[in-house]
This record gives C-alpha cells, sequence and structure tokens, in this order.
C-alpha cells in the first residue's frame, strides 16, 4: 500500500489535520458516546427474543430484545478472542472515523425476498443517494451497511428509507460528527529514545488504526511495511510509540499518517501530523554509584564524523580525575561514552562530561551521583537456623550481576568460595544471599561479606560490607 509522495499530500494532511478543531464539541473527544449501529424493529411481535447470527458456521452476534448485542471475534484458527458489548442509542450519532455503520432490520416476514436502504445526506439533497442492498443474516434479520466514502464522507445527517420487497417500511435518520483529535509533541530529542501520538474520538466498532511514518530525511526509505498498528487504550483513543531506532536515528520532520479500518476492511485516512526532532544529549538515568558505570550518549552526530571523545571528570577537585573517554559508535549519528566510577575514585556527587566529534565541541552531559543502597542482615544469628541473609537494596537496574564472597575470621578466608557466590536477584533494585553455615564447616565467630556489583561491560566495584556473629 503506498502513499503519495507529494508535498501537496502532506499539506493537505495537514491542513485537515488542523482543520478539525471546527468540529470539536464543548465535551472532549472521550467524553462522546456514539452508536455502535442502528436497530430497527418492525415486528408485531410482541413476545420479546434473542436472535443469533452466524458466520462460517460460528456465533457472531448475539441480539438482545433491549436491541443490545455481543460481538464474538476470533482469531483465524477460530479461537474466540473476545465478545464485546454493542448498542444501538437513539440518537444515531456516529464518529466519521467509523468509516460505515450497520442497519438492522428486525421483526422481517420470512417471505420477504428483498430489504434495501436507500441512504442520502442532507448536504446536497439526494446528490448522492445510495441504494443499499440489504443482507439477510438470519429469520427475520437483515442488515444495510452505510459507507461513509459512498457520500463524500460527508458529515451532518445521513437519511435512510428501508424497503422490503418495494414496500417502505421505516426511515431515520442519523448524524455523523468529526471531533477527532491528535495529539503529539511538536518537537522532541532523539535522547528521548520515542515518542507517542495519541488519537481520541475514535469509534468503537473501528478494528484497527494504523501509524505510517517516516522522516523528511531520504523521504519514505525508512517506512515500516506493513505499516504500524497501534494500541487502543480506551474504547474511544489509540496510540503509537515511534521508536527512533526504527528510523536510523535522523534528525528533523518525522511525518505520521493516521488510517482507520473498519470490520469490511474499509480504510480511510483520518489526519496526519510532523514531529521535529533534534540531536542531542543524554545518559543513564540510574544514579547510584553501586551501578560501577553509566553511559552518555550524543545524537545527531555527522555521519561523517571519524571520532567522537567523552572527557568527564567529577565537580570534586576540579579537574584532578580528567579522563578522555574514547567513544563507541553504535549507531548512525549515535556515540556513546561509558563512565566507571572507580575511574574517577568512586565519587559521589556532580560529574562532567563534555562532547567532542573530530574535535569540535559538540555538547555536555552532567550527571549527579548518589550512594542510596540499603543492606539488612542480622547482627547475631544462631546455628539452630542453619544460615542467614543479607539482602541488598537500591542497585540499580542495570547492573547484571552482585556477588558475595563471604568468610570466616576463623583461620581467614580458607572457606571462602570460589568463583564468588552470586546473588539472588528479587527485584529490579534489589539482591539477596543465604549464607549457610554447613560451607563455612559450620563455624561461630565472625562471618564477613563483601558485596560486589557488575555492570553490563563485566566492570566490578564494592559497594558495601557486612558481619555477622554466629553463636551456637
Amino acid at each position: 500500500m503506498k502513499i503519495l509522495k507529494t508535498t501537496m499530500l502532506l499539506l493537505g494532511v495537514l491542513v485537515v489535520f488542523l482543520g478539525y478543531g471546527d468540529f470539536i464539541p464543548t465535551a472532549s473527544a472521550q467524553d462522546t458516546t456514539y452508536a455502535n449501529y442502528i436497530m430497527v424493529d418492525i415486528s408485531s411481535n410482541s413476545k420479546p427474543q434473542t436472535l443469533y447470527v452466524y458466520n462460517q458456521g460460528r456465533l457472531e452476534n448475539e441480539i438482545y430484545p433491549d436491541n443490545s448485542t455481543i460481538q464474538y471475534t476470533y482469531d483465524r484458527n477460530g479461537n474466540l478472542i473476545k465478545k464485546s458489548k454493542g448498542y444501538s442509542s437513539t440518537s444515531h450519532v456516529f464518529s466519521s472515523s467509523a468509516l460505515s455503520y450497520d442497519i438492522y432490520l428486525k421483526g422481517v416476514s420470512d417471505s420477504i425476498q428483498q430489504v434495501t436502504f436507500p441512504t442520502w445526506t442532507e448536504q446536497g439533497g439526494q446528490d448522492d443517494l445510495e441504494w443499499i442492498a440489504g443482507e439477510r443474516l438470519t429469520n427475520g434479520l437483515w442488515k444495510g451497511t452505510v459507507v461513509l466514502a459512498k457520500h463524500g464522507k460527508e458529515t451532518g445527517q445521513y437519511n435512510t428509507h428501508i424497503y422490503a420487497d418495494g414496500k417502505a417500511v421505516s426511515g431515520l435518520t442519523a448524524t455523523v460528527q468529526n471531533n477527532i483529535r491528535v495529539i503529539s509533541p511538536q518537537e522532541v530529542s532523539l535522547a528521548d529514545r520515542y515518542y507517542e501520538i495519541f488519537v481520541e474520538g475514535i469509534a468503537s466498532n473501528v478494528r484497527e488504526i494504523r501509524f505510517p511514518t517516516w522522516t523528511d530525511y531520504n523521504w519514505q526509505d525508512d517506512l515500516v511495511n506493513p505499516w504500524i498498528i497501534g494500541e487502543k487504550v480506551n474504547e474511544t483513543t489509540w496510540k503509537i510509540r515511534i521508536p527512533f531506532s526504527s528510523h536510523n536515528y535522523e534528525t528533523g520532520s518525522y511525518i505520521t499518517h493516521i488510517y482507520a479500518f473498519d470490520k469490511y476492511g474499509n480504510m480511510e485516512m483520518l489526519g496526519g501530523t510532523s514531529v521535529n526532532v533534534k540531536g542531542g544529549t543524554g545518559g543513564s538515568k540510574e544514579t547510584d554509584i553501586s551501578g560501577v558505570s553509566y553511559d552518555v550518549f550524543i545524537y545527531g552526530v555527522d555521519p561523517q564524523t571519524q571520532k567522537v571523545q567523552f572527557p568527564t571528570w567529577t565537580a570534586n577537585k576540579d579537574q584532578d580525575d580528567l579522563e578522555w573517554i574514547e567513544g563507541i559508535k553504535v549507531a548512525n549519528g549515535v556515540w556513546k561514552g561509558t563512565v566507571v566510577y572507580s575511574n574517577h575514585h568512586s565519587e559521589t556527587g556532580r560529574y562532567i562530561t563534555h562532547i567532542y566529534a573530530d574535535g569540535k565541541y559538540s555538547g555536555a552531559w552532567v550527571f549527579d551521583v548518589t550512594n542510596n543502597t540499603r543492606i539488612t542482615a542480622p547482627s547475631v544469628a544462631y546455628m539452630s537456623s542453619s544460615f542467614y541473609d543479607i539482602t541488598i537494596e537500591g542497585v540499580p537496574s542495570s547492573v547484571t550481576d552482585v556477588r558475595f564472597p563471604t568468610w570466616t575470621v576463623s583461620n581467614g578466608q580458607d572457606d571462602l568460595e570460589d568463583p564468588w557466590i552470586k546473588g539472588e536477584r528479587l527485584s529490579p533494585t534489589s539482591w539477596r544471599i543465604r549464607i549457610p553455615f554447613f560451607k563455612h564447616n559450620n563455624e561461630t565467630g565472625t562471618y564477613v561479606t563483601h558485596i560486589y556489583s557488575y555492570d553490563a561491560y563485566m566492570n566490578r566495584m564494592m559497594i558495601g560490607d557486612i558481619s555477622v556473629e554466629v553463636k551456637k
């Protein structure tokens, strides 16, 4: 499915998008209640009944006497995915994002051979008159589908008359409103890694919303096919997350068009948006010294750049610990430098990094490092308990391993396990070790444990120590 590449189309999209504001009522988009369909009952039978609609041998709809429905959705293997509640409001108001709406006619005589639903919009009279052929679903139930595109996608009043074997049996009006609202940032930094677009005011019968996205640079070379399906946030809101990694970390204009698809496969463009993406610097978010190291990134670097350096020092004693860190290119226009705390006396406080690309100053990053780990262990343990536990909390989630070398003071480190004991991760930021006495010859006295954390690059740092007195 190809998106036209002309600038004129893009400008048109933005005009349509900005024009949506003309249709937004005082209530917000998500506050508006829309019908899923229209139910017309011409039955003379006062006895209420439930109708069942089957498709390819599977139950597709249950229609109840109060005109509510349950719709069944299946996967390709025929497994039930979900059941959806439907309703027919008396006001018959539909969102333009619905692309189409269904009209059901109940109470039709079994002798009827044909039902038609001639439909036109109030605007322009009957210039868009369409004689919609009805579909017989089950005994006494017919359906006609009004596709908005066949009526110029007009908003306003839609008129429908209903004929059974040429005889008028009912008539109705429906209102189509356009209060779609697209929410997206105007400008973001590549350091944010992604941004999100929300679209509100979507009809509940829309099957999916797709968000084809590409950058202005090299045009649609980075357009993902098939187009990305959005995530349904609630009954009337969808969103998409645009990761920069899918677009070569390019700077400039990111263009997104928004398309709705109904259950019949009808497709319609609802609008679009453009976001300006700039380069910049970024770094790790977790600041505890127990993280061993952190990464500093620069985005939007000229692709021709051959060398990026990240000179780093701590604010304490100024540049006494200055280190020129050689950067690593990790993606198009993205470079990374890794600051290892032990190269800076394992100090806490402010770390300062300047960034040079081929010798030219290109940015800076400032990082405040804290020490907030908490170690929990008993001061005294008894042999009768067979073991004791040590827990450390506040370790950054970037830490890949925590080890707890342990020995008794008696006879030095003769009982030190090698390799050191690896802890158990209890949560992204907490670790635990269990010290069994039998691994230490069931000795009493002082047990000593040092705690080391490891980063993703296998750099290591001692982050704590604890002593436990073990008694009989």
